[in-house]
């Protein structure tokens, strides 16, 4: 049933004018089992109205929401009348933020460990001292702009790094969704980890590895709606271009009607089923897709770099956030693809590892049975003929959602480098 909820994702709840920063004091995030049509059609009725907002749509019939304190008395009666059932995520998603920054505000200048979420320019920074310190096994450049001027930094990591172009590309991405913090550190430990900057024990593995492959990181690749997220509204997922007037409402003068909209869902933008699954037409939708395929320029950015590339593309990795999944292609057809047991396999080798790490338990599923969607990036490579093309959504089950706290990140990519050596070893 979670589908027919995605075309209404984000359709304005709770939005503020751009320049004020979006307050959730005494918010509170639920999770809600959709256990009847009746129930379907009150959610669906209650997201139209503004009432609540969805934040993760969940696996099976649950939907995680988020409501203002406002509102939460009458969706406990509409709910309760309904016969429904649901847990209590967080009673005040305000408090949880605070929270984060003031954890924000411990981070020591020039100190990048992996004990914080650090700003975009922190994050390139980083990326540079690690090219500093391994030149002979590593590079950053930069595959385009977003729309707001920032690079689209990438490392590439291998050893014999100047005669590397002949080896596999393994690709690794994150941040494509703003609010998703954890990703593009995750991502950023991954790469510190092939180093052997963190991880020391892995070295041995990691070399090997090296020895085989060349490794292009992009640990953000949104990085307007990033740094929005940790200014104005934490809860932002898309990019930050105007995108049209709000429900597509537009005065004669060319002024919108209900507002403007700003931002495009990149994981909604890539060529693959674009516009038709888990999608709005609503321009201020969290899961808008924009009026065509590639209308972004950091969507843009990975297509040019990745198609130029994709003939020696060994494996593209895409990490998100959250509800701990391993998603295997194509998010829009459930039947299976003509890879299902290399790719079956593959998701099976990389949950086992993490589950040995630190016991936490990632689920190994086709992204279509957690819902339909089109445009994602992994069935966009995996259709231009990328047999390895996978998501995984990183911490936590729901508790904190997005906002992950601090004392998790350096478990998550603990778990996560060592699910990753997995990966790469059944290619």
């Amino acid at each position: 049933m979670i589908f027919f909820l995605l075309l209404l994702v984000g359709t304005g709840a709770f939005r503020l004018p751009e320049d004020l920063p979006v307050d959730y004091s005494g918010y509170k995030t639920l999770r809600v089992a959709l256990g009847s049509d009746e129930l379907k059609d009150l959610v669906v009725l209650m997201v139209e109205n503004e009432v609540i907002s969805i934040m993760d749509e969940g696996l099976g019939d649950e939907i995680d929401i988020l409501v203002s304190e406002l509102e939460y008395p009458g969706l406990l009666d509409s709910l309760s009348g309904a016969g429904a059932s649901y847990q209590i995520l967080s009673e005040d998603v305000g408090a949880d933020i605070e929270e984060e920054k003031q954890e924000l505000l411990k981070a020591v200048p020039g100190v990048f460990d992996f004990r914080n979420y650090y700003a975009v320019k922190y994050q390139h920074s980083h990326l540079d001292a690690l090219v500093a310190r391994h030149p002979d096994q590593a590079e950053t450049f930069s595959i385009g702009q977003s729309y707001e001027g920032r690079d689209m930094k990438v490392i590439r990591i291998s050893n014999d790094l100047a005669n590397a172009d002949s080896k596999p590309m393994i690709w690794v991405d994150g941040g494509i969704h703003a609010r998703e913090w954890i990703s593009s550190h995750t991502v950023l430990y991954i790469a510190n980890a092939l180093l052997s900057e963190v991880d020391t024990g892995l070295r041995s593995q990691v070399n090997a590895m090296l020895d085989k492959y060349q490794f292009v990181i992009l640990p953000m690749s949104n990085p307007d709606g990033y740094e929005y997220s940790r200014t104005s509204n934490r809860m932002w997922r898309k990019t930050r271009r105007p995108s049209g007037c709000k429900y597509g409402y537009t005065r004669p003068d060319g002024s919108c009607y209900y507002g403007q909209c700003f931002g495009i869902d990149p994981n909604r933008n890539f060529d693959a089923d674009f516009g038709r699954k888990g999608v709005s037409s609503n321009p201020c939708s969290d899961v808008y897709p924009g009026k065509q395929a590639f209308s972004e320029k950091n969507t843009q950015a990975m297509r040019d770099f990745l198609l130029k590339h994709k003939s020696n593309l060994a494996l593209y990795l895409s990490f998100h956030s959250y509800s701990q999944l391993f998603l295997k292609p194509i998010g829009f057809d459930y039947n299976p693809p003509k890879d299902a047991a290399v790719h079956n396999a593959a998701g099976a080798a990389a949950v086992n590892a993490i589950y040995q790490t630190h016991g936490k338990v990632y689920k190994n599923i086709r992204s279509v049975e957690l819902y339909p969607t089109s445009g994602s990036s992994a069935d966009w490579i995996y259709l231009q003929g990328v047999t390895n093309a996978y998501t995984i959504e990183l911490r936590d089950t729901g508790r904190y959602g997005f906002r992950l706290p601090t004392s998790q990140i350096i478990p998550t990519g603990e778990e996560n480098i060592r699910g990753f050596i997995a990966l790469v070893n059944t290619l």
